[in-house]
């Protein structure tokens, strides 16, 4: 029995809520948004899309996130989107009070929760979360997920192999700073060298980055913002700490390194569980290193505008 509360039923937070009520371990979902009618009416939406399956899901309906009791997982999709022109950094200074505001007024009524930020950008977000929740709270970010699987799409599709036949990471920032983690790459349990020497396939690398870093913004170009793929790719880090599946999965934690002052969010593919790691840090060659630590560098920069401080 799982209780699982979505603050900000907007684009992605409405999705994900969606994906929810169809895994069977959630007996109750809370929904909360500020829009009048907004979580009430989601709510309504959800008990009809689970009506003729025979669910008995409890949902709720808030319009404050202090009205949310005892949750098990709070996933803070709760902001302002982003527009095509727009980097995800942008959003900083405008969601932090959001989020700031969730944390600090669901913390005390919520004592065994998680909490899961989705919120962009989501690196600086989750680590504005963890200080709001100030350590009373385990707290992580989707992190590079989203990139993780569109560089698993990307590479199955100019490979032309089926995506089940891929494994690949990325890791560092969601968003500008992502780094696409080559040495990760296998294909049919192959290294990728390995197997491009064996297949004779070549594979344009650099529009594979592309590919990972821009593709959000033509989703968002033509569909007004993405939905489907982030619901679809952070439903398996909710799964890890659920059900304490031991996957290694794309999700940011709190780390340290010599570019930043003081710890941030940021992504190492590591296990996730009800407790976490190890990660695969020590398996990757030093270019990666250095560009993970050089997108802490980034996430700190941005987390320091949200906060309105000087790095």
């Amino acid at each position: 029995m799982v209780h699982v509360a979505v603050m900000g039923a907007g684009r992605v937070g409405g999705e994900v809520a969606f994906t929810l009520i169809f895994e069977r371990y959630v007996t109750e979902l809370s929904l909360v948004d500020v829009a009048p009618g907004v979580a009430q009416m989601t709510k309504e939406e959800m008990h009809h899309a689970i009506a003729s399956h025979g669910f008995d899901v409890k949902i709720n309906a808030y319009t404050k996130s202090s009205q949310v009791n005892d949750a098990d997982l709070i996933v803070v999709a709760a902001g302002f989107p982003r527009t095509p022109e727009m980097s995800r950094r942008d959003l900083a200074a405008r969601n932090a009070g959001v989020v700031r505001e969730v944390v600090e007024n669901s913390v005390d009524k919520n004592p065994q929760a998680w909490y899961f930020v989705i919120t962009n950008p989501v690196d600086a977000m989750t680590t504005l979360a963890n200080k709001a929740a100030k350590s009373k709270r385990q707290v992580i970010g989707t992190g590079t997920s989203l990139e993780t699987s569109r560089f698993r799409t990307i590479l199955s599709r100019e490979l032309g192999v089926p995506i089940g036949s891929v494994e690949a990471f990325a890791a560092g920032e969601h968003g500008e700073a992502a780094v696409a983690l080559w040495s990760t790459v296998k294909v049919n349990g192959l290294a990728l060298d390995e197997y491009l020497k064996t297949s004779k396939k070549t594979l344009d690398k650099v529009a594979c980055e592309n590919y990972v870093k821009e593709v959000s913004r033509e989703i968002i170009r033509f569909l007004g913002g993405t939905r489907h793929g982030p619901a679809g790719s952070f439903i398996e880090i909710i799964r890890g700490i659920t059900l304490n599946t031991g996957r290694v999965l794309s999700y940011s934690r709190l780390r340290k390194f010599d570019t930043t002052p003081e710890p941030v969010y940021v992504t190492v593919p590591a296990r996730i569980a009800k407790s976490l790691g190890p990660d695969i840090w020590d398996l990757l060659n030093e270019q990666e290193k250095n560009a993970i630590k050089e997108s802490a560098r980034a996430i700190y920069k941005t987390y320091c505008e949200a906060e309105g401080e000087k790095t």
